[in-house]
């Protein structure tokens, strides 16, 4: 008790006198009237209050309306002459800023360099249209061509009946042409149903009820392999250097460095599940087999229905095809939205509460009184 006592005294006879509120004098300092040393300091120490201190917990939450109404910060930047502060609203001069404009010859000098660069980036530098316009541009092509087959082989046909002569042969240049076309729309349509992407579930232990799904084994550990043991890596190392230093001796080849364990394989299941690309949709929906065996069997006599059975095929394909592409579009939108509800109302208030730092303190006279026994 007399220690600190001593370290008190020794505390007040160090502060500034204070004209204002005089203290009496400790008889066993001998000292006039003082205060004690102000709180405010500059140090952060323990006889500070834990609110006037940097919180490591507190969270203050973020000021909307002030955010909404553009209020000023309250602790602006100071502005400079040369700058404009939208914060605070004051206006000044704006900089008049000197653009250095490349000379010809600098421009001739670094031709060479920008022409290697974009024959580096081709083809990706190339403007490309969009995969749906890349498709409708290659089925309106392929009809186009199909059509002047078509044209072409009923002018020959007329030609022959009115000459007299019948020299039509069943294998011509249109005949690998109409092959070509017909396998090309039979690629496209195998290219469709066989774009996948493969997801595996190394968690999942029941079988999934889908007939995609099965079983394969697979190398990929989850878990980082275990380093070997110091001692066991020691003994590794010199039994290689005694085997590399007798080889070395006889002249023969080096030993093999160990190889590391192989990774755990496990038997895990598989979904491939099918994912269309947007081209190869629009392609299909324009131009498939359909479209093709339809161009095979239209003649002089049924050009019409076949015309018309064509656009019919089509039309549906696509109102299909994109109906789907956009109901699973939505699906997405309703499970994203659907789990965004649930953080904001439940996960993100109980993982990020707003906190504050509440203290309560008294002054030092309530506790000890320095100056009676």
């Amino acid at each position: 008790m007399a220690l600190r006592r001593l370290a008190q005294e020794n505390s007040a006879a160090s502060s500034p006198r204070s004209p204002a509120g005089p203290l009496p004098a400790s008889p066993a300092s001998g000292l006039g009237p003082t205060t004690p040393r102000s709180r405010l300091s500059n140090s952060y120490g323990f006889h500070r209050s834990p609110a006037d201190t940097p919180s490591i917990s507190s969270s203050v939450p973020f000021d909307w309306e002030a955010a909404r109404s553009r209020q000023p910060p309250p602790f602006a930047t100071p502005l400079k002459k040369s700058r404009k502060s939208v914060a605070t609203g004051t206006t000044t001069t704006p900089r008049k800023a000197i653009v250095r404009k490349k000379g010809i010859f600098e421009r001739i000098q670094n031709m060479p360099s920008a022409i290697a660069f974009e024959i580096a980036l081709f083809p990706q530098n190339v403007p490309l249209p969009t995969p749906k316009t890349s498709a409708r541009i290659i089925g309106g092509a392929i009809h186009v061509f199909h059509f002047l087959i078509l044209a072409r082989n009923d002018n020959e046909e007329g030609w022959d009946i009115v000459s007299g002569t019948n020299k039509s042969s069943w294998f011509d240049w249109t005949t690998p042409i109409t092959l070509f076309l017909v396998l090309f729309s039979v690629f496209t349509t195998y290219n469709l149903a066989t774009r996948t992407r493969s997801y595996k579930f190394h968690h999942r232990t029941d079988p999934l009820a889908s007939p995609h799904a099965k079983f394969v084994v697979t190398n990929l550990d989850l878990e980082p392999l275990a380093r070997p043991a110091l001692g066991r890596r020691i003994r590794s190392n010199l039994w290689y250097s005694f085997l590399y230093f007798w080889r070395f001796l006889f002249g023969m080849q080096p030993p093999a460095r160990p190889t590391l364990p192989k990774g755990k394989t496990s038997r895990v299941q598989e979904l491939e599940v099918w994912e269309p690309s947007e081209m190869d949709l629009e392609l299909f929906s324009i131009y498939s087999p359909a479209h093709a065996v339809l161009w095979l069997a239209m003649g002089s006599s049924s050009w019409l229905h076949s015309l018309v059975i064509m656009g019919i095929v089509g039309l549906q394909l696509n109102v299909l095809t994109h109906s789907y592409t956009q109901l699973l579009k939505d699906r997405q939108i309703l499970a994203s939205e659907t789990m965004k509800e649930y953080n904001d109302g439940f996960v993100y208030p109980r993982i990020n509460p707003i906190r504050k730092d509440v203290a309560v303190m008294t002054h030092q006279s309530e506790i000890v009184n320095v100056w009676e026994d």
